[in-house]
């Protein structure tokens, strides 16, 4: 029951944001730590509570889970489970066997007073520098529900050991007629052929599986909203039940992302319209929340970034001489950046940034027919039109003056050829 993904599961449905994911859990503690407000001397974590809200027919239901997780923790010196508070003989230790782990798990009184909330090993012993929330007394009298975690992230003898474990712990569950579900934790990692042999005790024992990962949060609130379900029977409050296969699960992941990244672009193109827009106006808004959540601040940031430096590159085409003028155009974006404190951890993906934005405005110079010729410059681009010299003919004067063109038969005297045979006529091209 160690190391296969417990923590990581509970963590992930407590703290769901994308920055608040820790994997380092280790059960392995020193004396000190085990006696502290946080774990208590007890061999289970108190995580906190989590409110959701559900759509119920119309109306608008939260439920209010508390979070708990069974373990059993070893002292670092002598690699031995620390014993029990309730524990009154020197030396005496829990056996570390099926029977014990599920009397703790299923049996225990659920009382523990003084004791305070986990969230990361710093916790334990600097609990002053975390926020915290006390355990809740009479929290045992509330329903129970559980989520058995099986790692399927490797095969052999340690998996196959893991899973006759799961076996007594569902056949267990069921002669106390417990609400539970079974959760294949460590999914993006899973070896086949353990997802095939879990599966198939799954269509033996008839329990329901899901398969979770609390690393790229697949499935992780599913989890525990299928067993809430379980527990409120008809009064679900309108939870979820139905089971998502992983990679149907993984799709509605990646669609929500995708939805929270579009959703705040589309905020900041409305938004902000001047080079001159801060990061910490933007940080409470609901939009940079709910797309930080899901991708986490820095990311969300760099979408801030981009969006406000291609604001300011629209300002900059404005002054002289910058249109065709990538250095200065260049120059004047780093300047911009250098300038921003709120920036400044961006600085060297918004050189990149930087570079992509005047490659694109050279292309779109160089790419773009000329402007139209106004009446003026018409007028004076057939003026300075090439012209060729015509060498003159004697025979072709002759004729011009022995036809209607000749002055003396009053002929037209527009088109003229000179009467001297050596001036040079030009026409235009």
């Amino acid at each position: 029951h160690q190391g296969i993904g417990k923590s990581c599961l509970c963590y992930r449905f407590v703290y769901p944001g994308y920055d608040d994911y820790v994997e380092d859990h280790r059960s392995l503690l020193a004396s000190h730590e085990f006696e502290s407000d946080v774990i208590h001397k007890d061999h289970f974590l108190y995580w906190g509570s989590t409110t959701r809200t559900y759509d119920a027919k119309g109306s608008l239901e939260k439920v209010h889970f508390e979070v708990l997780e069974y373990t059993a923790f070893y002292e670092d010196i002598t690699d031995q489970p620390f014993c029990n508070k309730t524990d009154t003989k020197a030396g005496k230790r829990p056996v570390t066997s099926f029977e014990s782990y599920m009397k703790i798990a299923v049996g225990s009184p659920l009382e523990s007073p003084g004791k305070i909330s986990y969230k990361n090993r710093d916790l334990i012993c600097y609990p002053q520098d975390y926020e915290s929330v006390v355990f809740p007394p009479g929290i045992g009298k509330h329903p129970r529900g559980y989520v058995v975690v099986v790692d399927v992230s490797d095969s052999g003898p340690g998996f196959e050991s893991r899973l006759r474990l799961t076996e007594n712990m569902v056949a267990h569950l069921v002669k106390k007629k417990q609400k539970f579900v079974v959760a294949a934790t460590k999914r993006d990692e899973a070896f086949t052929t353990s997802l095939e042999k879990l599966g198939e005790l799954a269509r033996v024992m008839k329990f329901t599986l899901i398969e979770v990962s609390a690393k790229s949060n697949v499935n992780v609130s599913e989890a525990f909203e299928i067993v809430a379900a379980k527990v409120l029977s008809k009064a679900a409050h309108g939870i979820p039940t139905q089971v998502l296969s992983y990679q149907d699960a993984a799709k509605k992941t990646l669609s929500n992302r995708d939805r929270a990244r579009r959703a705040f672009r589309s905020f900041l193109q409305k938004r902000v319209t001047l080079g001159s827009e801060r990061l910490k106006a933007i940080e409470c808004t609901e939009e940079y929340k709910a797309c930080a959540q899901l991708h986490g601040k820095f990311e969300t940031d760099k979408m801030f970034a981009q969006h406000v430096l291609t604001v300011r590159n629209d300002e900059v085409s404005c002054y002289a001489g910058v249109t065709d003028n990538v250095e200065m155009r260049q120059e004047f974006l780093e300047d911009y950046v250098a300038e921003r404190t709120d920036l400044s951890l961006y600085a060297n993906y918004l050189k990149d940034v930087i570079i992509k934005i005047c490659q694109k405005c050279n292309n779109e110079v160089s790419s773009s027919p000329p402007p139209p010729l106004t009446p003026s410059e018409r007028k004076t681009s057939l003026t300075c039109q090439t012209f060729i010299p015509i060498q003159p003919n004697p025979q072709h004067y002759a004729r011009e003056f022995e036809g209607d063109h000749c002055p003396r038969n009053g002929g037209d005297t527009q088109n003229k050829v000179s009467d001297n045979p050596a001036e040079v006529h030009y026409v235009s091209d």
